[in-house]
């Protein structure tokens, strides 16, 4: 029979959880400043993935057709997608270059991998090209491409792989930043994490994804529903790519207002 806790704990949980909570309101009023915006403009932030989520699941009520429309390829999420890839590039380009005229070389050449990340995901999410340009996919690379296309992603074995790497950057920005939040973070290391884990505010757009593809990883999807299930990953993939545009919105306005 589980033991029920004293009241001296519970009070003492309930002290840090309202400490914790405390200390959540007043980073986020701080993140308000670095990022120069309003306080509602950064609840507007915050709540953005859950909206995007709910989009996913209403397109997915009202039928297969505007579901289909909504995620498949070429689709509504993944056009998005490719338009917020393609921008946090160009912004990733401005925030290295700040950086290393700055002085600050470590996190300049951190953040010149990163741009080849965005570079390397808007080109998957276009088949380099090919869905522009249409040329045809060669057949060697065909044979090993589960949709018959020019990229990576879909190579027979190399997808899980893919989907293990989406799961630890949802982790890391889900759980790192709460992670400072409780622990904080010495002061001479405070530009390093300022600059390379997201802000509090965007916890939410890596939490979505680091859930769903845990669920994903480890999980069989419902008999049933595996269409819905499988074309929702286009959603937090949209919710990832939305999260990652607003963290080089924001490391750009807070550099330029350092």
């Amino acid at each position: 029979m589980k033991k029920a806790m004293s009241p001296a704990t519970l009070i003492e949980r309930n002290d840090s959880l309202s400490t914790f909570f405390t200390i959540a309101k007043e980073h986020f009023l701080e993140e308000a400043e670095a990022w120069g915006v309003t306080h509602r403009l950064m609840v507007t932030i915050l709540i953005m993935p859950f909206g995007i989520a709910l989009m996913g699941v209403l397109a997915a009520l009202m039928g297969k057709d505007i579901y289909k429309w909504f995620t498949r390829e070429d689709g509504f999420a993944e056009s998005l997608q490719v338009v917020f890839y393609f921008v946090a590039f160009i912004l990733c380009l401005l925030v290295t270059r700040w950086q290393w005229k700055s002085g600050d070389r470590l996190v300049a050449i951190l953040y010149s991998g990163l741009c080849v990340g965005f570079f390397f995901l808007t080109g998957e999410e276009l088949n380099w090209g090919q869905r522009i340009i249409g040329w045809e996919t060669s057949p060697s690379f065909a044979a090993i491409n589960k949709q018959g296309e020019t990229n990576l992603h879909n190579i027979y074995g190399v997808g899980a792989a893919f989907k293990w790497v989406q799961m630890l950057v949802g982790a890391y920005g889900a759980i790192l930043p709460l992670a400072v939040l409780r622990w904080g973070v010495q002061e001479r290391f405070k530009n390093l994490v300022s600059s390379v884990i997201p802000p509090l505010a965007l916890v939410p757009y890596f939490i979505f994804l680091f859930v769903w593809r845990l669920f994903r990883n480890l999980f069989e999807e419902p008999e049933g529903f595996y269409f819905v299930i499988a074309e929702y990953n286009e959603v937090m993939e949209l919710t990832l790519a939305a999260g990652l545009l607003l963290f080089m919105v924001y490391q750009l306005r807070r550099l330029k207002k350092n």
